[in-house]
């Protein structure tokens, strides 16, 4: 009886032994397990973080995507404006040196008709300057 309350126990230590190294490996497990939760909530916070500036960024930039669009159609409004304007001023610089031009032209011709007058009497033919 001796054995057997001997051998029971031996086994009764074995398995507290055992027990204990299971309870220790249970707890640094669990730790463990704490700490890399704590660290993925940290880095979920930071991402959450993260996407909310970039959302914010975001809406941001559609906004002035939408603003340049427009200023970008009033400057083409603006541009085809100025180059109406353009080419009524070419147009208006045009007629204007036609007229010049044909101003120019009458005037050589006066000029011209002066320098060799023609004396017209009354009852007779034109008469030209001698050139003797």
């Amino acid at each position: 009886m001796d054995t057997l309350l001997s051998s029971q126990n031996s086994l009764i230590s074995k398995l507290k032994e055992e027990c204990s190294s299971l309870g220790a490996q249970l707890e640094a497990v669990t730790e463990s397990s704490r700490s890399e939760l704590q660290q993925l909530c940290l880095e979920k916070q930071h991402l959450q973080e993260c996407v909310q500036k970039l959302r914010s960024r975001c809406q941001e930039m559609e906004e002035q995507c939408v603003q340049h669009g427009k200023m970008h159609q009033r400057m083409k409004n603006r541009l085809q404006q100025l180059d109406q304007h353009c080419q009524t001023s070419a147009q208006q610089v045009m007629e204007l040196l036609n007229r010049q031009n044909q101003l120019m032209q009458e005037r050589h011709a006066l000029s011209e008709e002066m320098q060799n007058p023609r004396v017209q009497l009354p009852g007779s033919s034109n008469l030209m300057p001698d050139d003797t």
